[in-house]
C-alpha cells in the first residue's frame, strides 16, 4: 500500500492478447520517469478471455467447413471477433453469469486490486479505455450509479461484499480522468430516443472525460454531439493517430496508444497529479 495513483487500462474489440497494455505501460513509464513511475499502480482489465475461445472455435469451424475458401479473410476475422464482442457483451445483461456480468466482475476485481496497492481509498484513478472498452466502462459506471444492470442491479456488486469505502472506490468515485480512444459508444446508443451519460459530478472534483478520435477511424467517434449530457461531460480531442501508412486510413483505430499526441498529454497529467496531489 505505497502507491499514489492508479492507472487502469481496458482493451477494445477483436482478437486481443493478454499483454495488450504492455506497450502503453512502457511508453508512459518512460515519459513519466522512473522515480515518479514508482508511485503508480498500473492495472490491466482483460475481459477478452471470456469471449475469445468461443470466437476462435467459430472462426476455425468456418475455415474447416467452408466448401470454398472465404475471401477477405483478415477483414472477415476482424468483423467476426469485433461484432461478436459487441453483441455478446450487451446480451442478457441481467442473466446469471452473463458475459456482461462477468466483464463487470473483472473490472470490479481489478479496481479492488488497485485499491489494495494505494496509500488510501481517496487516491485518484485514471482509466484508459480503447474502442469497445469505452462502452464497457461507461456501462459499468452507469450501472454502479443507477443500479440498472449487471453486478450493480441490487445496489452492491454481486458476491464481492465490499465495505462502504471500498464500494465508493469500486464505483470509481475517485476517478480523476477517463481517457477513451477510438470510442464507439455512438454505435450502441444511436437508436435511442433519449441519450444520457453517467453522472460525472459524483467523481473526483476535478474529473474530466477526454475522448480522442481520428477522423479516418470509422470505429472511433466524437461523443459531444450525442446529447447535452455528453456535450457537458466530454471533451473531444481530434488527433491523427498512427504512422505514415496507417494515419490516413481506418487502421488508425489501433494506433492511439502509441501515438505521442495521445501519450504525452496523458503523461503530463500523470506527472501533474503526482507533483501536486
Amino acid at each position: 500500500m505505497s502507491k499514489e495513483l492508479g492507472l487502469i487500462a481496458i482493451h477494445g474489440m477483436g482478437d486481443t492478447p493478454i499483454d495488450f497494455s504492455d506497450e502503453l505501460e512502457q511508453i508512459l513509464s518512460q515519459q513519466v520517469g522512473g522515480e515518479l513511475w514508482k508511485k503508480i499502480h498500473f492495472e490491466s482489465v482483460y475481459y477478452q478471455g471470456i469471449l475469445q475461445n468461443n470466437e476462435r472455435r467459430v472462426w476455425n469451424n468456418m475455415q474447416l467447413l467452408s466448401t470454398e475458401k472465404l475471401r477477405w479473410s483478415l477483414l472477415r476475422k476482424f468483423m467476426l471477433f469485433g461484432l461478436a464482442d459487441a453483441s455478446s457483451l450487451e446480451h442478457k445483461a441481467d442473466a446469471d453469469n452473463s458475459v456482461y456480468k462477468q466483464t463487470q466482475k473483472i473490472i470490479a476485481e481489478s479496481l479492488r486490486k488497485t485499491k489494495s496497492q494505494l496509500i488510501d481509498k481517496d487516491r485518484p484513478v485514471i482509466v484508459i479505455a480503447q474502442s469497445l472498452g469505452g462502452q464497457v466502462i461507461s456501462n459499468y459506471i452507469w450501472d454502479s450509479q443507477t443500479g440498472g444492470n449487471g453486478i450493480w442491479k441490487n445496489g452492491t456488486p454481486d458476491s464481492l461484499n465490499p465495505s462502504a469505502d471500498e464500494k465508493e472506490f469500486l464505483q470509481l468515485k475517485t476517478m480523476r480522468s477517463l481517457y477513451t480512444t477510438g470510442c464507439n459508444i455512438p454505435l450502441f446508443v444511436a437508436g435511442f430516443d433519449k441519450i444520457s451519460a453517467f453522472n460525472g459530478a459524483v467523481m473526483h472534483p476535478q474529473f474530466q472525460w477526454k475522448n480522442y478520435y481520428d477522423r479516418d477511424d470509422v470505429l472511433g467517434w466524437p461523443l459531444q454531439p450525442l446529447s447535452n449530457d455528453y456535450d457537458k461531460l466530454v471533451k473531444d480531442i481530434e488527433i491523427n493517430a498512427g504512422n505514415i501508412v496507417s494515419a490516413f486510413t481506418p487502421f488508425s483505430h489501433n494506433e492511439y496508444w502509441s501515438d505521442p499526441d495521445f501519450t504525452k498529454p496523458l503523461s503530463q497529467e500523470i506527472v501533474g497529479i503526482l507533483n501536486n496531489p
